[in-house]
């Protein structure tokens, strides 16, 4: 990265402290530095983070850096209740892309396929409908991130539910957010 002035040091102690008080109270110092600079516009370096949430909320840090923060519950109501779908692109420059599913209720694992692509929205669609006759059933509900690759699991997941009435159906079938609140 490039060499920038930093942002005075009052207005980043300021904005850590407000966006602590919103809702980012448990970001360690590299999620807050990166939300500091994507998200506030504040130009800041990861060290300066570090120091200033370290003399803000030192138990805190302690607790992050042991890591016994506690996660937040999470509670799915039923088996085949909600599907979490998502890929991983880490070894993507070896070849290797990996796209996966889970029943949030019992994070039993519907498919783990790895293969030299997670982006086509047919080949993950593919996995879906396997997935889906193999059960013999249709979550209520599907959440993935908004990527491309999700586009006609989608489409499935809301042309199979638009047969059901209730809160769930049609296009409240599905969910889009981000992956790493992803179960």
């Amino acid at each position: 990265m490039r060499y920038e002035i930093e942002s005075p040091l009052e207005e980043i102690v300021l904005k850590i402290i407000e966006q602590r008080a919103i809702r980012h109270i448990d970001l360690g110092y590299k999620s807050m530095w990166k939300h500091l600079i994507s998200q506030c516009g504040i130009i800041v370096r990861q060290e300066t983070v570090r120091i200033a949430l370290e003399a803000k909320d030192p138990r805190g840090v302690e607790l992050r850096s042991r890591n016994l923060l506690r996660r937040r519950r999470y509670i799915s109501q039923c088996p085949s209740f909600i599907f979490h779908v998502d890929g991983y692109d880490k070894l993507k420059p070896f070849g290797i892309a990996i796209h996966g599913a889970i029943d949030g209720f019992s994070r039993k694992i519907l498919w783990l396929k790895a293969g030299p692509s997670n982006n086509n929205p047919r080949v993950i669609a593919r996995y879906c409908i396997a997935c889906l006759k193999e059960m013999n059933d249709i979550p209520r509900m599907v959440r993935s991130d908004a990527g491309s690759e999700n586009v006609i699991i989608r489409d499935i997941q809301v042309a199979l539910r638009s047969f059901h009435h209730g809160n769930m159906s049609d296009e409240n079938s599905f969910t889009v957010g981000r992956s790493t609140a992803n179960q």
